[in-house]
């Protein structure tokens, strides 16, 4: 079986079946098709969230079924602990991962949380079983932090620094070990790639090539940019305040005053957005700023994707989102602040523009330019679209089981070796 050990939480539904977020489910079901079988079924070991208990996260969730989709979800804990409780079960939740790691021709782990380390305890089981380890880190946690805590008081500055020494050294640690690393942007690269055995980078991408924007579709968008109408811009995930989104509405409000004619969308929910819907009103661009609500991750959405420009995305603190790969399914160009994943993914593809991060004004600024220059944007289009099949889940997905296929048979060779020349020893002294 293919193991996986996380802390995205399930939702229990009875009978084999759980409910996830759409787009971790998308995830899983590409995941098991990637791999054709070889490794038999998925286990998901994750902490579970109990009935009634608040929804499964920002997105519409989906059913997955055992028996039907062939991914088994397993109870370590409760989301509702808070550390001190994680900790009084964790001899449980240790054991649990043995057992399942017992099991397992393959575990999928990572290091998320240190004060409720599900993944690493995954990790950790795994070496001890003896199962292939893929280790996957998913951005670059530690330059994260120390984002969110810029500016802050000295004790909160000092404890990050002191968290992040720990988090560093496990990660380098289990890099070190892992038979399989896959590293997400060339910042968590030049981190940990040093100190791995096998190290991979990767984009993490879930539209199909069904879901690219058609060579029609395409060809009316640009010709739509090209005439006076208001350039469309969308912000795509969930409204919280360390998103930066109100960078985004105030970039808009600047340009308009400009004479720039743009629009925002902003498809997602959040805590933030009574506060940046009373903003846009503050700003007189209330009409101008849509609030759109959650959407659930699939074609619906990509197919409403396609039908905006500009993909905005302001974050002030380190990410590597998704979001900006379903903008090239949809042909948008990007416009983002200047993170080291943003700034990979522009010069990679050439598709957007990337301005200094929390410059506000130079955001608007490069919006006043593309309501100038049209062709600049519609080129931006172009080449979003272009450069999409490359990034397709299935081709992701295919590198990626290509690469632990070839991470288990050379394990599993390496422990034919080791056994062979065990037996030859034993037999050489008796």
């Amino acid at each position: 079986m293919y193991l996986v050990v996380i802390n995205v939480p399930f939702r229990g539904c009875g009978s084999g079946a759980a409910e996830v977020t759409s787009d971790w489910a998308r995830s899983l079901e590409l995941l098991r098709d990637s791999f054709h079988g070889r490794f038999g079924p998925i286990v998901v070991a994750a902490p579970e969230l109990p009935p009634g208990d608040g929804p499964i996260g920002s997105q519409a969730s989906q059913r997955l079924e055992a028996e039907r989709d062939d991914i088994t979800f397993v109870r370590l804990g409760d989301t509702r602990w808070r550390a001190r409780q994680f900790w009084w079960h964790h001899r449980e939740i240790r054991a649990k991962c043995r057992d399942l790691a017992r099991q397992a021709d393959v575990v999928h782990c990572g290091i998320n949380n240190l004060w409720q380390p599900y993944s690493y305890f995954g990790f950790r089981a795994a070496l001890w079983a003896g199962a292939t380890t893929v280790f996957v880190q998913d951005g670059d946690a530690i330059g994260r932090l120390f984002d969110l805590v810029a500016g802050a008081a000295w004790h909160r500055r000092t404890f990050t620094t002191l968290y992040c020494r720990l988090y560093y050294e496990l990660t380098r640690r289990a890099v070190a070990r892992a038979d399989l690393s896959l590293l997400k942007g060339h910042a968590v690269n030049a981190r940990y790639a040093q100190h791995a055995r096998c190290a991979r980078d990767f984009y993490n991408t879930t539209f199909a090539e069904d879901d690219i924007i058609g060579a029609d579709a395409l060809a009316a968008k640009r010709a739509l940019i090209q005439q006076e109408g208001p350039i469309h811009c969308l912000a795509l995930g969930r409204i919280v305040d360390i998103k930066g989104l109100d960078h985004s509405i105030a970039a808009i409000a600047a340009a308009r005053q400009q004479g720039a004619a743009v629009e925002l969308d902003l498809i997602g929910d959040g805590p933030d957005e009574p506060r940046l819907r009373a903003f846009a009103e503050r700003l007189g661009v209330a009409a101008a700023v849509r609030f759109c609500g959650r959407r659930p991750y699939g074609p619906e959405l990509l197919a409403e994707v396609a039908r905006y420009h500009l993909l905005l995305f302001t974050s002030t603190a380190d990410e590597t989102p998704r979001a900006l790969f379903d903008g090239l399914a949809g042909g948008c160009g990007l416009l983002a602040f200047d993170l080291p994943f943003t700034r990979q993914v522009v010069e990679e593809i050439g598709h957007g523009a990337v301005v200094p991060r929390g410059d506000t004004a130079a955001l608007a600024a490069e919006l006043v330019r593309l309501h100038t220059d049209r062709a600049a944007l519609a080129e931006w289009v172009w080449t979003a679209a272009q450069a999409a099949p490359e990034h397709t889940a299935e081709r992701w997905y295919a590198r990626r089981a290509a690469w632990t296929i070839e991470a288990y048979e050379r394990d599993i060779s390496t422990k034919r070796i080791h056994a062979s020349g065990s037996r030859m020893a034993t037999d050489i002294h008796s």
